[in-house]
């Protein structure tokens, strides 16, 4: 049915199918883009906390980014090009404002906890009587039966307000199956019906007149060696940026803290984009002059499965992790990650 409706809409504008699939791909890249990051961010905002993200990640991508954004304006692209280059820019900047806001607010909870566990334990020190584990009503000629279960209902209640607390958060960390619908699915085909849309919607606003086939080989501009190069450089700055984000995945054993979701668009935008580039032309000269962008894709791709395979492999660590770091951040902050 997509390839009747596509046939049919090509048809209308003349244009080959392959074109008109190519303008659907590089319009659904574009909508992973702009939403690629939002994940992320979502997910340091939920668990109030950055530590999943490695810092050299976002810096070395957003170097890429702006230097995809040069190249851009040098080589004097489309608004929209331009457009979505200063939109990454943005998204990059917020991505590593989160990232210090969010270390220095653990820092301050660290120091403000150190500070009132040494309060707490100088208190202590102080204290004449210790603590004997027994209630004020102990009395030692009462029966050994009635004198255990009088001791134990504080004991009983605490732990099952415990076993409540844990038994909410084990629901949450382990949603049914359905929730996978939400989380991933809807929002996929949310994007990919976005990308369609918005390409649809964009032929209808220029003329019939200017909507063509194929653009002759010969009137292809000349390659400039700036923008090439800046080209190249955002490639190997896209493939180095996972590196550091690879290595402290492997180093901590866990990928807490990470959105699957953001990685997933990212392997969904790269493919469009390289399909939206290989569907409109494949001579040697069209290759050529997008070489760069086609090679920090395919690289991309890649560093990104290598991510997929640590989430697998660190699914289980990461569940251990989630509530050894809500530990020893007192009960308060684990009811509020939870909530959140």
């Amino acid at each position: 049915m997509i390839s009747h409706i596509l046939t049919h809409q090509a048809a209308q504008a003349s244009q080959p199918l392959h074109v008109v699939l190519s303008g659907v791909a590089g319009s659904t890249s574009l909508a992973c883009w702009i939403v690629l990051l939002l994940p992320q961010l979502i997910e340091q905002w939920r668990l109030k906390s950055a530590d999943g993200i490695a810092i050299g990640f976002i810096s070395i991508w957003f170097l890429g980014d702006v230097t995809n954004l040069a190249g851009a304006i040098w080589a004097g692209l489309l608004p929209e090009v331009v457009f979505l280059a200063i939109w990454f820019c943005c998204a990059d900047f917020l991505m590593i404002i989160s990232y210090y806001h969010y270390k220095r607010l653990n820092a301050n909870r660290h120091r403000a906890s150190h500070t009132e566990t040494s309060a707490s334990a100088e208190a202590n020190v102080d204290a004449p009587v210790a603590y004997t584990g027994q209630n004020e009503n102990y009395d030692p000629t009462q029966p050994l039966l009635n004198r255990s279960n009088s001791d134990s209902q504080p004991v009983k209640t605490g732990s099952h307000h415990h076993h409540r607390r844990d038994s909410l958060a084990a629901l949450l960390d382990a949603p049914p199956k359905s929730s996978i619908l939400v989380q991933f699915i809807l929002p996929i085909i949310f994007v990919f019906a976005c990308g369609g849309l918005g390409y649809f919607i964009s032929r209808k606003s220029i003329p019939n007149d200017d909507i063509g086939i194929d653009p002759p080989i010969e009137l292809d501009p000349p390659m400039q060696l700036g923008p090439q190069i800046l080209g190249y450089l955002s490639a190997i700055l896209y493939l180095g940026a996972r590196i550091p984000q690879i290595i402290q995945n492997y180093q901590k054993r866990s990928v807490e803290g990470l959105s699957l979701l953001f990685f997933i668009f990212s392997v969904l935008g790269n493919v469009t984009y390289a399909a939206q580039i290989l569907l409109f032309r494949w001579d040697r000269a069209y290759i050529m002059l997008n070489l760069s962008w086609i090679l920090g894709s395919v690289g991309t791709l890649f560093e990104d499965s290598v991510i997929f395979i640590q989430f697998y492999m660190y699914r289980n660590v990461s569940h251990d992790h989630y509530h050894h770091h809500h530990h020893h951040h007192g009960q308060a902050d684990q009811e509020s990650a939870i909530l959140d």
